[in-house]
C-alpha cells in the first residue's frame, strides 16, 4: 500500500492511499494555511470549518502551521494555528503541519496546548537534531523533495527515524508516489515493499483506521 500523506488535487490538500486490492482513495484535509491568514475572520471561518468537518469525511486538519518567511503575519499565524489545534482536538483529527523556520514554536505550542492528536510535519528538510526533537514530542515526519534535492541529508534523516514514524509525500511536485517510495528505499538500502509495509502500519494510520480502510 502506498500512502501519499500530503499532496494537492484541484487546489485541495489531500492524502492519497493506493493499494492493489482496494484501489486508490483520496482523503480530504481542511484548514487555514499560514500564507492565508491575512484578513482571517475567526467567527465566520471557524464556523464554516467546524460545520464542514462535522458533516464530511475529513481525514485531517491541514495543511496548517507557522511560516517565518511571512514574518509580517507571524503573530496572526500563531492565533490561527491555535484555532486549528482546537478544531483538530475537538474532532480527533490529525494535523498536517506546514513549518518554515518555526520548529521551536511548533514544539512549544504542542507542549503548551497539551495536544493529543498526531501532528505530521510535512516536507521536512531540516537537521537530524531538529527531527529528533519533533519525534520526542510525538510528531511524525514526512519527506518529499529533499530525497531528490539533497540525498546526503535525506540519508541521514532516513537512518535516524523509525519507519512507523515516517511518511512520504509528493506535495505539489507532480511526482508519482511510487517513484518517491522507490527513491527512499534506494537511499535506505531496503526493498520498497518493506517501506510500504512499515509506513502503512504506523500508529497514525491505525488511529484513523475507519477513514483509511
Amino acid at each position: 500500500m502506498y500512502v501519499d500523506i500530503h499532496t494537492h488535487v484541484d487546489n485541495q490538500s489531500v492524502t492519497k492511499i493506493d493499494d492493489d486490492f482496494n484501489g486508490e482513495k483520496t482523503l480530504i484535509s481542511i484548514g487555514v494555511h499560514p500564507w492565508d491568514v491575512e484578513g482571517f475572520d475567526f467567527s465566520q471561518t471557524m464556523r464554516m470549518l467546524y460545520d464542514f468537518v462535522k458533516n464530511n469525511d475529513v481525514f485531517a486538519i491541514g495543511e496548517v502551521g507557522l511560516d517565518k518567511v511571512h514574518k509580517e503575519t507571524f503573530e496572526k499565524q500563531k492565533e490561527v494555528f491555535l484555532e486549528m489545534i482546537r478544531l483538530s482536538e475537538s474532532y480527533e483529527k490529525p494535523m498536517i503541519i506546514h513549518c518554515v523556520r518555526a520548529y521551536s514554536e511548533i514544539i512549544e505550542t504542542r507542549k503548551r496546548t497539551k495536544a493529543r492528536m498526531p501532528w505530521v510535519i510535512h516536507g521536512f528538510s531540516s537537521s537530524v537534531e531538529t527531527m529528533q526533537q519533533l519525534l520526542s514530542h510525538g510528531m511524525y515526519i514526512s519527506l518529499g523533495e529533499i530525497l531528490y534535492r539533497n540525498e546526503n541529508q535525506a540519508v541521514k534523516l532516513l537512518k535516524n527515524i523509525s519507519p512507523d514514524r515516517l511518511f512520504l509525500e509528493t506535495d505539489v511536485s507532480g511526482r508519482d508516489i511510487r517513484d518517491v517510495y522507490n527513491k527512499a528505499a534506494s537511499l535506505m538500502g531496503c526493498e520498497v515493499e518493506f517501506l510500504c509495509r512499515q509506513i502503512s502500519v504506523n500508529q497514525l494510520l491505525k488511529t484513523q483506521n475507519r477513514a483509511v480502510f
